[in-house]
C-alpha cells in the first residue's frame, strides 16, 4: 500500500522537539523529510540526555526516517542554496523565534516568490503576532501560561508539569494536521500558504473542558489529582500492592450495581444515594472512601480481573517498563525497531497511524549529521564534487 504522503518533500529547518515532532509525523506518513542542520554542531537535540551511540535517545526518537544536510543559512551562500532547493519541495517547517526568518530573508513573502506552491509552517511559543510574539518559549513555559499546570496535581499542592512535553508535541501534532490540510487545499487552488502554529494556542485547545466549565459556572478549576470533575468513581485507587484506575460516567444503576457486585459490596449497590452519577458526585467523598477501603485489601491484579469480568472500564497504572511489554501494545506494533548505524537496531515509540488496515511508522534510522548533504545537493541542484568542496571550505555546508 502506498503511504499517504509519498511523493511529498519536506524541508525541515526546525530543532529540538516541536518542529521535529511535526516532521516525524509527516515522515511516518510517507513524506520525504530533509532535515537542515547547522554545520559541525547540528540540532542541539543530538546532545540532550541519555546517549545511544553518538546521538541522544531524544534525537533518535523524533528524527527517524529523515535525511540530514548541513547548511549554514546565516551565510549568503547558504541562503542561496536553500532558495535553490525550495522549488523541489512541497513543505517548509521552521520553529525559530518570530522574526528570525525575516532577518535571514527567508520568510514566507520572499520564499513564496521562489515557490508559490510551498506550504510554509512556522511553530513558535506564542505565534507571529501579539504582545508575546518575540518571547522565546520552551515547553514548561507554555504549559504554565496555558493553565494546564494549574489543574494538574493534588488539591492544595504545587503546580505540576505533566511528565511529557505536551507543549511541544501537541504543537507539532496540530502543525502536521494543518500542513496536511494545506496540501489538500493546494490540490484545488494550486497555491501554497503560510501556517502559524503557536504552542500557547495549542494549550488552550487542550483546555477545552476547564475553560468551558469556567464560563458555565464562574468557578475557577483547580487540581483534582486523578479525579474527574463531573464523574464518580473516576480516578486511581490504591490496591494492596500498586495503583489502578477505574472509570464510570453513567447514570445507569445497573452498571453501578455490576461494579458493587464484582467487588462484593452489595451495601453500596443498595444505597439509594449512589444509584446515579449525580448522587455519587453529591456524596463523592463517601463513595471514594468506601471503595478505597475495599480496594486496599487485595492486589491490583485481583481487582482488575474482577472488574474486567464485570465489564467495568479499568486499567493498571503502568510504568514505562510495563507498557512497552503490554500484549496490547505489542499486538498493535506501538514499539518499533529502527536500524541504528552503531547498534544494529534501536526501539522507539511508534505513531498510531493505521490507514486501510496498513500500519505506518518509521521508515528508517535517524540520520548522522550531514549524512545526505552530497546526495541531496547533487541530485536536486546538480552540484559537482568540486563545488561541494568549495562550499565546505567556505563554511556554507
Amino acid at each position: 500500500m502506498t503511504a499517504p504522503l509519498q511523493g511529498i518533500r519536506v524541508l525541515d529547518l526546525s530543532r529540538i522537539l516541536s518542529g521535529p515532532f511535526c516532521t516525524m509525523l509527516l515522515a511516518d506518513l510517507g513524506a520525504e523529510v530533509v532535515k537542515v542542520e547547522q554545520p559541525v554542531k547540528g540540532d542541539p537535540a543530538r546532545y540532550l540526555g541519555a546517549r545511544v551511540g553518538s546521538d541522544s535517545a531524544y534525537f533518535i526518537s523524533v528524527n527517524r526516517g529523515k535525511k540530514s544536510i548541513t547548511l549554514n543559512i546565516a551565510s549568503e551562500e547558504g541562503r542561496r542554496l536553500l532558495l535553490s532547493l525550495l522549488p523541489h519541495f512541497d513543505v517548509l517547517v521552521e520553529n525559530f523565534v518570530p522574526g528570525t526568518m525575516a532577518r535571514l530573508e527567508l520568510d514566507y513573502p520572499r520564499v513564496s516568490l521562489v515557490n508559490p506552491r510551498l506550504v510554509y509552517a512556522s511553530i513558535s511559543g506564542f505565534g507571529q503576532d501579539g504582545p508575546y510574539a518575540q518571547r522565546p518559549a520552551l515547553d514548561i513555559v507554555v504549559q504554565a501560561m496555558g493553565g494546564i499546570m494549574s489543574i494538574t496535581g493534588e488539591p492544595g499542592g504545587p503546580p505540576i508539569r505533566p511528565g511529557v512535553s505536551l507543549g511541544d508535541s501537541v504543537a507539532g501534532t496540530f502543525a502536521a494536521l494543518a500542513i496536511v490540510a494545506a496540501l489538500f487545499q493546494r490540490q484545488a487552488t494550486g497555491q501554497g500558504q503560510y501556517i502559524d502554529t503557536a504552542m500557547l494556542d495549542c494549550q488552550l485547545t487542550l483546555m477545552e473542558n476547564p475553560i468551558a466549565r469556567y464560563f458555565a459556572t464562574g468557578q475557577l478549576p483547580g487540581p483534582l489529582g486523578t479525579r474527574h470533575p463531573a464523574a464518580t468513581p473516576f480516578q486511581a485507587f490504591q490496591a494492596s500492592d500498586s495503583y489502578f484506575v477505574l472509570a464510570l460516567i453513567t447514570d445507569d444503576p445497573k452498571t453501578w450495581g455490576r461494579l458493587c457486585d464484582a467487588i462484593r459490596r452489595p451495601d453500596l449497590g443498595a444505597d439509594l444515594r449512589f444509584q446515579d452519577n449525580t448522587g455519587r458526585m453529591e456524596h463523592q467523598q463517601e463513595v471514594v472512601a468506601a471503595l478505597q477501603q475495599t480496594f486496599h485489601s487485595r492486589p491490583a491484579s485481583y481487582w482488575l480481573e474482577v472488574l474486567e469480568q464485570a465489564d467495568i472500564p479499568c486499567g493498571p497504572v503502568s510504568t514505562v517498563a510495563d507498557v512497552i511489554r503490554d500484549p496490547q501494545v505489542e499486538q498493535r506494533g506501538m514499539v518499533a525497531a529502527i536500524p541504528h548505524k552503531e547498534l544494529g537496531s534501536w526501539r522507539v515509540a511508534n505513531t498510531p497511524f493505521r490507514l486501510g488496515g496498513a500500519a505506518l511508522g518509521p521508515s528508517g534510522p535517524s540520520p548522522a549529521l550531514g549524512q545526505h548533504t552530497r546526495e541531496v545537493l547533487s541530485s536536486l541542484l546538480d552540484i559537482t564534487e568540486e563545488a561541494l568542496a568549495r562550499l565546505r571550505a567556505q563554511g556554507a555546508i
